[in-house]
């Protein structure tokens, strides 16, 4: 073989490496991407809407009826478009108060922004999503099963099946943005029946 053949086969070989290679790179990233999609909120995530006429848009309080149903939102990484929905267990309920609900229990005040308290939105009994609301109590409803949670009392459950209270995300307001300042209060989703 020639010396310029054999060059050409060194050249070749190595540039079907470097394309494996890249490609490995590109699996290696889009696996590290899922699986920080699937993270659990970190502090200083920001949370964006999860679906509607504003889809990975910031939630600002602004933007918060008191009293009203709740936002489902989904934390984001800071700086980045990286939003952290590739799990159910990151679904969040996003509720303002109304002032009769006010005040709030002293644990609930410790997880919240003000009059905004942020739970999760998957259900302790089966793991659905907690959207439903009543308004004159200022209660999230589980749409299953109808387990009510007290949103003023750490989402406490005062009717249904669900075993435990809803887990509560701390958060803190920057800019008219909800911020996230640690972890959840307890485990999210399904809990053992008690």
């Amino acid at each position: 073989m020639s010396q310029s053949a054999l060059g050409a086969t060194s050249l070749g070989t190595l540039g079907r490496a470097a394309a494996v290679g890249a490609g490995g790179l590109i699996a290696t990233s889009a696996h590290a991407s899922k699986k920080l999609k699937r993270m659990r909120p970190q502090p200083g995530d920001e949370l964006v809407f999860a679906f509607g006429d504003k889809p990975h848009e910031p939630v600002s309080v602004a933007s918060l009826e008191a009293g009203a149903p709740p936002v489902l939102a989904v934390p984001r990484e800071p700086g980045t478009a990286l939003v952290r929905d590739g799990s159910r267990l990151n679904n969040l309920a996003v509720v303002r108060l109304a002032e009769s609900a006010l005040p709030v229990s002293a644990k609930t005040a410790r997880h919240a922004a003000g009059d905004v308290i942020v739970f999760s939105a998957v259900c302790t009994h089966t793991g659905c999503t907690v959207e439903k609301w009543n308004a004159d109590a200022q209660h999230l409803i589980c749409p299953c099963h109808q387990s009510e949670f007290k949103v003023a009392d750490a989402a406490k459950v005062v009717n249904g099946p669900a075993p435990k209270p809803l887990a509560m995300l701390p958060v803190k307001v920057e800019n008219d943005r909800l911020v996230v300042t640690g972890k959840f209060s307890r485990r999210v989703g399904i809990q053992p029946q008690q």
